[in-house]
């Protein structure tokens, strides 16, 4: 499993290539500390799911930078605040 960080303006997002990416302050974060909201990759776009829900693009990728850009724009500030719920931890609905 691997894991890209991208930080915007709105929330830190970290991808994993597993098929989810949590959703940390963007003040950034200390060790341990349990994301604020978890979400699938397939909620990044079109493209970005693969086959079995891992992803399907590579970590480093434009594409995934502006994907997740993208959600964090239109969802990151929501997320922090805990509008949406913690997401998809495996222990809570789909929100």
């Amino acid at each position: 499993m691997g894991r890209t960080s991208f930080a915007a303006p709105e929330a830190l997002v970290v991808v994993s290539t597993d098929g989810y990416f949590d959703v940390f302050s963007p003040n950034g974060r200390v060790a341990n500390d349990k994301p604020l909201y978890r979400g699938l990759v397939e909620d990044l776009g079109s493209g970005i799911r693969g086959v079995g829900g891992r992803l399907a693009i590579r970590p480093g990728s434009a594409r995934l930078a502006a994907a997740v850009a993208g959600w964090a724009k239109a969802n990151g500030v929501a997320a922090v605040r805990g509008d949406l719920g913690r997401g998809r931890d495996g222990h809570q609905d789909r929100v």
